[in-house]
C-alpha cells in the first residue's frame, strides 16, 4: 500500500516542514561538495589539489556526525520528550545557517577551513537529528514520511544549485544560502506533537525498558557464581 502511505504521509503538514529541514541540511551539504573546491581555488587561489582535501575534510565528517545527531537527540528525548527532539534540530539548522554566512565571509583559507569543518559538524548532526524524529510523525505512514522527507534533500541541493547560478559570485550565494538556511530552522519549531502522543511515545518507551530489563534479569532460581 504504497500510495496510501505516501498520501497519508503528504497529508500531514509536520512531514513538509522536515522536508525543508533535510533541505536545509542535506540539500546544503550536497552544495557543499559540488561547488567548495571550486570556491578555495577561485577565493584563496589553493591548488585543486589541497582545495579537494579540505573538501574531503568536510566529507568525512559524515563517518561520526550524522550518527552523533541522532544519539544527541535520543539522549535528549529520554528525560525531556519528544519536544527536546525538536528544539535540538532547531538549533543544529540555526548554528549551520550562520556557520554558512561565517564560512562565506572568512579572509584566510586556514580560517575558512576550520569555519567549514564547523560549520559541516552542525549539517551532518542536523541530518540525523531531523531523522531522528521520522518514525514519530505517523508509525503507520513511515515509508512515506522517511520518502518525502528524504526527497527533501534533493530539492534543497537544486534549489541552492539555481541559487548559486542566479548570483554574481559564489561568495555572494553561500552568504545568501546561509540566510535561508537560518529561516529554515522556523520550520523545526513548528513541528508539533499532542499530549496524547507524547503520553503514548512516553509510554511506549518504558515499556521497552521493561521489556529489556526482564530479559537482561537472569532466570529465577540461577546460581550465582561468585569469583
Amino acid at each position: 500500500k504504497g500510495w496510501q502511505s505516501f498520501a497519508t504521509a503528504a497529508r500531514d503538514y509536520r512531514v513538509w516542514m522536515l522536508f525543508i529541514t533535510y533541505a536545509a541540511c542535506f540539500g546544503v551539504e550536497l552544495t557543499i561538495h559540488n561547488l567548495a573546491a571550486v570556491y578555495f581555488v577561485d577565493r584563496f587561489s589553493l591548488s585543486l589539489t589541497t582545495a579537494g582535501a579540505y573538501v574531503g575534510a568536510f566529507g568525512l565528517l559524515a563517518l561520526f556526525a550524522r550518527a552523533l545527531g541522532g544519539i544527541a537527540s535520543d539522549r535528549l528525548a529520554r528525560s525531556r520528550g519528544l519536544e527536546a527532539r525538536v528544539t535540538l534540530l532547531f538549533a543544529l539548522i540555526l548554528a549551520e545557517g550562520f556557520g554558512l554566512i561565517a564560512f562565506s565571509q572568512m579572509p584566510t583559507a586556514g580560517i575558512a577551513l576550520a569555519s567549514l569543518l564547523l560549520f559541516g559538524l552542525f549539517t551532518h548532526m542536523a541530518c540525523g537529528a531531523t531523522y531522528s524524529l521520522v518514525p514519530f510523525i505517523n508509525r503507520k505512514a513511515l515509508g512515506g514520511v522517511a520518502g518525502i522527507i528524504g526527497a527533501g534533500g534533493n530539492v534543497g541541493a537544486v534549489a541552492a544549485g539555481f541559487l548559486v547560478k542566479a548570483t554574481s559570485t559564489t561568495q555572494y550565494a553561500l552568504f545568501l544560502l546561509g540566510a535561508i538556511v537560518a529561516a529554515a530552522a522556523l520550520c523545526a519549531l513548528a513541528v508539533r506533537f499532542t499530549s496524547e502522543q507524547k503520553a503514548e511515545e512516553r509510554r511506549l518507551y518504558e515499556d521497552a525498558l521493561n521489556a529489556r530489563a526482564r530479559t537482561d534479569a537472569p532466570p529465577s532460581g540461577a546460581d550465582v557464581v561468585t569469583p
